[in-house]
């Protein structure tokens, strides 16, 4: 008897896809990196710009609170959704002085109709922009400072064979503007003044480039006033002062804290929409009492709540100093 042969199974065949060239995952490897880098920068400028940044801190306004090349994180998220409380220590950009520098200073000379413009998006191509926010990149492209709505531009008379960018400028001969929406977009600001005359032009950002730390003392409504050392609060709706309990100050600045006063002034209000200031280390630090003095403006004491970046949580460097950094002991008064 015979028998029939099994046939051998077949394997069954499905196309095969065509190959990948070698540049083609190269290609898909880059873009694949790419995708990733931005993503990632954009998670970071995100974190920085509305959850927390870290700061250098520069100085000894704020010791022992704060040392000189600590590194410090800041909350920005806080204050978007709640008020700052006295005691908070903050960072800030401050007002700016004639003592900053200017984003451009050069010399134009107005027409027979005593006109003059000046073009900034030029000065940039050129590079002659003397001011970054970001002074080690300031030659690069991304750091070259433009102007934007709401710029101080100051202007004055001058003569034009002896003028020099930088020299000193009488600043109660000067014109100022506010640069408009539509001359920032078009980066061209026009002046107006005397027929064929040349001008000094300043243009100053109305904040100065460099962050500040201090601590809140006086919020809105606050009435402030320093005697013999020390700080009292009188809340909006208290009728007493309260002697700041101030245990974040050390031996040198504890019960050492002055105002120079104007004869007349013995108490300040804080105004709306506005903080009082001070550093830690009283004797050292130029804050509220002393400090806040515009380029042409008098001096004021309140430093404007639009200019709070944040509040300071957590000293992250040197690792041996790693610490919290609280809001000092002044919740009682944050209840008043």
């Amino acid at each position: 008897m015979s028998l029939a042969k099994t046939p051998t199974p077949t394997k069954p065949s499905f196309p095969q896809d065509p190959p990948v060239s070698r540049w083609r995952e190269f290609g898909l490897f880059v873009a694949d990196v790419l995708y990733n880098v931005v993503v990632i920068v954009v998670l970071v400028v995100l974190i920085r710009t509305f959850l927390v940044s870290p700061f250098k801190v520069v100085g000894s306004s704020m010791a022992d609170t704060l040392e000189n090349n600590e590194y410090i994180l800041i909350d920005r998220l806080s204050y978007r959704i709640s008020e700052p409380k006295r005691g908070d220590p903050i960072v800030f950009l401050p007002p700016i002085t004639n003592k900053d520098g200017a984003k451009f200073d050069e010399l134009v000379t107005t027409n027979e109709a005593g006109l003059a413009t000046l073009d900034t998006h030029l000065l940039r191509s050129r590079k002659r922009v003397i001011y970054c926010k970001l002074k080690p990149l300031q030659n690069l492209w991304f750091c070259q400072e433009g102007i934007k709505k709401d710029d101080l531009a100051y202007f004055q008379p001058v003569d034009s064979e002896t003028y020099t960018a930088g020299s000193s400028i009488r600043w109660d001969q000067h014109q100022k503007k506010l640069v408009t929406a539509d001359e920032a977009d078009a980066e061209q600001i026009t002046f107006t003044g005397a027929p064929s005359t040349s001008y000094a032009v300043r243009i100053y950002d109305p904040l100065g480039p460099e962050y500040f730390v201090k601590r809140i003392i006086g919020v809105p409504g606050d009435t402030i006033r320093i005697e013999n050392g020390r700080v009292y609060v009188r809340p909006q709706n208290a009728s007493d002062f309260y002697e700041l309990s101030e245990t974040y100050l050390n031996s040198e600045n504890e019960l050492n804290t002055y105002y120079k006063r104007l004869p007349d002034q013995r108490d300040v209000v804080v105004p709306e929409g506005h903080f009082f200031v001070m550093g830690d280390n009283r004797g050292h630090s130029n804050d509220s009492r002393h400090w806040f003095s515009p380029i042409d403006e008098s001096y004021s004491p309140f430093l404007d709540q639009s200019s709070i970046g944040g509040k300071v949580l957590v000293v992250l460097w040197p690792f041996n100093h790693v610490r919290l950094v609280d809001s000092g002991l002044l919740d009682s008064l944050n209840d008043q």
